[in-house]
């Protein structure tokens, strides 16, 4: 069969092939003439493409050669157009070779787009150097009215000098009317008006600067003219206030520096003064514009000849393409009547030969499969012949046969499957018993850690309550200390008092300590470090052991070099001195104990030595190493005499580790012990001193507190702090007196009997006039959960227990603005500032009223003077709002009325609200019993 189908591929394949040859010799003479129109037309239209090229990159780089800020940009434009203008020529050349003629205009065109180019680049570099002149002269206007603007600065300072010397000597000539007179003619004749002629100056001076800046800006020739004439008036301004200075060498430095800034008073060609070499640019911008429109008007001239010679081209190739496209059309028609003659020659063997002898047996042989493939087993296939297809249907019979035999395999195997499944389910009833243990033993392990979880919870409540129970009680003795502090003590007491006061706060810095370190789970110690002064610390820790010195009779001596201040834990130092020095002087009966400290400079660092030496009865060496340990003495008799737990040492040098340090001893029996604390900590700088307290308004403050001692404490703050308060003991009260009076701030405590200070703080926050009350809380429980969920509730601040005087009157500060009138108080008597607030607040009425009538003018000179006025009396205030609007609304005046009234309607608003401040506490200063002022 192979030979038969290669008989028909032959002929259906080759009857194609002949008519393919046939057409290939038609085509071949139509190739041949379609190459020769290709060869010749395409260059030329390629050259003509690049005509246009050419001649539209002129066109749009010329605005770029136009446009150009600096020479070598100009140069690098230039350069690209004139090779621009290179490559047309070359190509018109080009054009010429090839035997055809150049139509004249286009050469004619070319020569004046050069022309162009080399005329729009000389304007351009004229240009440029003649901004650079502009800039340079403006630079030079600018330095001298920036100097002037100094002198004038100076002039109007000495004058403003003067005017309030004038104004100072009023107060002494007050009684005095011939001298008071004779002092206000001189401040209203002479320094009054010479401030104002000062001011004036300045004025012009800035003006004259913003005018220079302007001419450097326009480019209209009448704008030009205008700003010249403005120039040079503010000029003659300027020289004559001058011709009044009295300071005559100012005046000849700045008449001087007029001249340099003045413009001719006529514009001859070639003058150098700023505004000429303005009217020079503007010149040349025209110039150079019309340029750049006379090259684009020749480039786009080149372009249309361009243009013209192309379609002439275009003509003759379209004329050749039609010829070409007729004879392609023939072709195609022949090719077509041959191609239809062997597609039925092809045809005829396929039916005939094909479908006979192949398709009909593989049809048969295909149908006999698809029965297979739906499991009919039975009928038996026969070959017929000895050709493939017999092949064929052979093989599917020995298909046929081994889908019997599998069929009886497949039996097998659901067999064989059936008892798998039967293994496995007992297979997963014994994994389902072992879960259902693991279940029960994770459940045990679930309620194990509940119980773990639940005394976690447990100790940290009963830590939270320690923490309330310590501090409380300690807040009520170092604030009867700090209380005691402020009353007149003798010497001695007052030493005990100071004594006992370090003493607290140290006790209170450990008890914050061991507090924190219990609640920590890790047992990992948390340093917090800090600038401190290590003298200091060690001066402060002798003093809390002298009485314990004194009563055994023994000697302190302390040797300690200034080392400045460094960071680190000071109370955790602290502590380890204080059990150095507490074993010291309990194992010592006679002599005394020294304390030594030294620092080695590290760089920035600072090895800090600590040296506790003793005269007591000395450590034994196999005893030196085990003292360290938990609970250990140096043995029983040790322990029994002189008492002890013996954690001090252990604890000691756990802190010494965790700080970075050791801590060693070095001692024998009879010759007392040195232990040594040596740790390597960073330097600091000394904080500066705390600022002092000024003075401000007395509050009405609530004060929700329930414990006695600390009722007491807090009455003693804040009546030295001169705030008026009432005390209540429980939240209920407090809200009940809210509904009653209005207070300026309610201090709250937040473990309260009944109603908690987080409740009471949210029920202040629902009251419509609770919103904005400041509630301060005060708590002894200080830990970050704590402190977030008062914040939450809306407390504005929470300080700690035991409280300090200083956290609380910063805090009471920060709620409370300061008075209006501290600023004078804190410089003159009572009486005199009362009188001077009276004397404002009058003339704040004058110089409102003068401001309006100017504004309904138009006066900006006069509203700008009455404005000043009052913004300087402002100043004698603490009225920074009204201040700040006012010079707003001076500025804004510059820009005219329009842009100043809004300016003005805010700063009249804080002007009302300013004279209500001050008449309110100008009430209170009079009211006060010993500061009556008269009014």
């Amino acid at each position: 069969m192979g030979w038969q189908l290669l008989l028909a591929f032959v002929v259906i394949a080759g009857a194609p092939g002949i008519m393919g040859v046939l057409g290939w010799l038609e085509l071949r003479e139509l190739a041949s003439r379609q190459s020769r129109l290709i060869n010749e037309t395409i260059p030329i239209i390629a050259e003509v493409r690049g005509f246009a090229e050419e001649s539209s990159r002129v066109v749009a780089m010329a605005p770029d050669l136009a446009a150009v800020t600096s020479d070598a940009v100009r140069r690098e434009r230039a350069g690209f157009l004139f090779r621009q203008v290179d490559a047309l020529r070359d190509r018109i050349r080009r054009y010429q070779r090839s035997g055809r003629p150049v139509p004249a205009p286009l050469s004619r065109s070319e020569t004046e787009v050069r022309q162009g180019i080399a005329r729009l680049d000389l304007l351009v570099q004229q240009r440029l150097a003649t901004e650079r002149a502009q800039r340079r002269l403006l630079g030079e206007g600018l330095a001298a009215t920036t100097e002037l603007l100094e002198i004038a600065d100076t002039l109007a300072a000495n004058a403003e000098v003067a005017a309030s010397a004038g104004v100072a000597s009023l107060y002494d000539t007050w009684n005095q009317r011939e001298a008071l007179t004779q002092t206000l003619d001189k401040l209203i004749e002479v320094d009054l008006f010479q401030l104002g002629q000062m001011f004036e100056l300045r004025a012009h001076v800035a003006e004259i600067a913003l005018l220079l800046n302007r001419i450097g800006e326009t480019r209209d020739r009448h704008d030009l003219e205008r700003l010249r004439h403005d120039l040079v008036a503010r000029l003659g301004i300027v020289t004559r206030r001058l011709a009044m200075v009295p300071d005559r060498s100012r005046a000849e430095r700045a008449m001087a520096l007029l001249g340099a800034i003045t413009p001719a008073t006529a514009s001859p060609p070639g003058t150098g003064d700023f505004p000429e070499t303005t009217a020079r640019l503007i010149a040349l911008d025209d110039q150079v514009g019309a340029a750049q429109a006379e090259l684009r008007d020749a480039a786009l001239h080149l372009d249309t000849e361009a243009a013209a010679l192309a379609d002439s081209i275009v003509t003759r190739t379209t004329a050749a393409a039609e010829a070409a496209q007729r004879a392609i059309r023939n072709t195609l028609i022949v090719s077509s009547a041959g191609s239809l003659l062997a597609l039925m020659i092809s045809a005829g063997v396929v039916w005939f030969y094909v479908r006979g002898k192949i398709t009909r047996r593989l049809d048969a042989l295909a149908a006999r499969m698809d029965g297979l493939l739906a499991g009919d087993l039975q009928a038996q296939v026969v070959p017929r012949g000895h050709d493939e297809i017999a092949g064929m249907e052979q093989a599917v019979e020995v298909f046929r046969l081994q889908a019997l035999e599998n069929r009886e395999l497949a039996a097998e195997r659901d067999r064989n499957l059936a008892e798998l499944r039967r293994h496995r389910e007992e297979l997963r009833q014994l994994v389902d018993e072992q879960t259902q243990r693991l279940r029960g033993e994770v459940a045990a392990h679930a309620a194990a850690r509940d119980r773990a979880e639940a005394a976690d919870r447990a100790k940290s409540q009963f830590l939270a309550m320690m923490s309330h129970e310590i501090r409380t009680p300690m807040n009520g003795v170092l604030g009867l200390l700090h209380g005691l502090m402020q009353e007149d003590l003798p010497v001695p007491t007052r030493d005990r008092v100071v004594a006992a006061l370090a003493s607290g706060e140290g006790l209170m810095g450990l008890l914050n300590t061991l507090l924190d370190d219990a609640k920590s789970s890790g047992g990992e110690i948390q340093l917090r470090p800090a600038p401190f002064d290590p003298a200091a610390l060690a001066q402060e820790t002798a003093m809390l052991m002298a009485p314990s010195v004194e009563e055994k009779g023994l000697w302190l001596r302390i040797e300690a070099a200034p080392c400045g201040w460094l960071t680190g834990d000071a109370a955790r130092l602290r502590q380890v001195l204080f059990n150095l020095l507490a074993n010291a002087i309990r194992f010592t009966d006679r002599g005394g104990v020294t304390l030594r400290l030294r620092c080695e400079p590290r760089g920035d660092m600072a090895g800090l030595v600590i040296e506790v030496a003793d005269t007591g009865k000395g450590i034994a060496a196999q005893a030196q190493d085990r003292i360290f340990g938990l609970f250990e003495q140096e043995d029983a008799e040790t322990a029994r005499r002189y008492g002890g737990t013996g954690l001090g040492l252990a604890i000691s040098r756990r802190l010494a580790e965790a700080m970075g340090g050791s801590l060693t001893v070095e001692s024998a029996p009879g010759r007392g012990a040195t232990f040594r604390l040596a740790v390597t900590l960073p330097r600091a700088e000394a904080p500066a001193p705390a600022p002092a307290p000024q003075a401000g308004r007395a509050l009405d403050l609530l004060v929700v507190e329930d414990h006695a001692v600390n009722r007491m404490v807090l009455d003693g703050y804040l009546a030295r702090m001169g705030h008026r308060f009432e005390m209540v003991g429980c939240a209920e009260e407090a809200l009940a007196r809210l509904d009653g009076r209005r207070f300026d701030a309610v201090l709250m405590d937040v473990n309260l009997p009944g109603m908690s200070g987080i409740e009471a703080t949210r029920a202040i926050r629902a009251r419509p006039d609770g919103r904005g009350l400041p509630v301060i809380g005060i708590s002894a429980h200080v830990q970050p959960e704590e402190i977030a969920a008062c914040h939450a509730a809306g407390m504005d601040r929470v300080l700690s227990k035991p409280l300090a005087p200083a956290d609380l009157d910063r805090a009471l500060r920060e709620l409370a603005p300061g008075s209006a009138l501290a600023p004078a108080l804190a410089d003159l008597p009572p009486q005199r500032v009362a009188d001077l607030a009276r004397l404002y607040l009058s003339g704040m009425d004058r110089d409102i009223a003068a401001i309006e009538q100017a504004l309904a003018r138009g006066d900006t000179d006069a509203a700008a003077r009455a404005a000043h006025r009052l913004r300087g009396a402002s100043g004698n205030f603490a009225l920074p709002d009204l201040v700040a609007a006012l010079a707003a609304f001076e500025a804004g005046l510059k820009d005219g009325p329009a842009a100043a009234k809004p300016l003005w309607r805010a700063a009249r608003d804080l002007a009302a609200s300013g004279a209500a401040l001050l008449e309110t506490e100008l009430a209170a200063l009079e009211a006060q019993p010993s500061g009556a002022v008269k009014t």
